[in-house]
């Protein structure tokens, strides 16, 4: 996994990804292009409610775009205001984030491949029956 970086846009989210600079013709040594944010998620700081001497907070990871089952986002360096190191804590928060989105898109696709094949393998499928057409 590559470093995990907190990038502050211009549109005022905070945002955890690991990032990856695109440089012309992928070229090291080439102009850079843009940033890639790989598994993008938008930081909320969130109080705890309770005792108000209490100072402690609480972060929940949303997904940068719900609605795209890409993981990957070029964002252009005009977007950016900051680019961060995260504490320990808050990076192992987040690769446990992603651990939990692999394993469900895993699954989905799992499911998937099951439905519409309309059979589900088991361990031993050599006396399973062949089905007539």
């Amino acid at each position: 996994m590559s470093a995990v970086s907190i990038v502050v846009l211009t549109t005022g989210e905070r945002v955890i990804a690991q990032l990856q600079e695109v440089r012309e013709n992928n070229d090291p040594e080439g102009k850079p292009v843009c940033l890639v944010m790989q598994r993008p998620y938008i930081l909320n700081v969130e109080k705890t409610v309770g005792d108000p001497s209490n100072q402690e907070v609480q972060v929940r990871f949303t997904k940068r775009l719900p609605y795209s089952s890409d993981t990957q986002f070029r964002v252009a360096f005009s977007t950016l205001l900051t680019i961060g190191t995260p504490d320990d804590g808050l990076v192992e928060a987040y690769e446990n984030t992603v651990a939990q989105a692999e394993a469900a898109e895993a699954q989905a696709t799992r499911t998937e491949v099951s439905a519409e094949t309309g059979f589900v393998p088991t361990e031993s499928t050599e006396d399973a029956e062949t089905p007539e057409v």
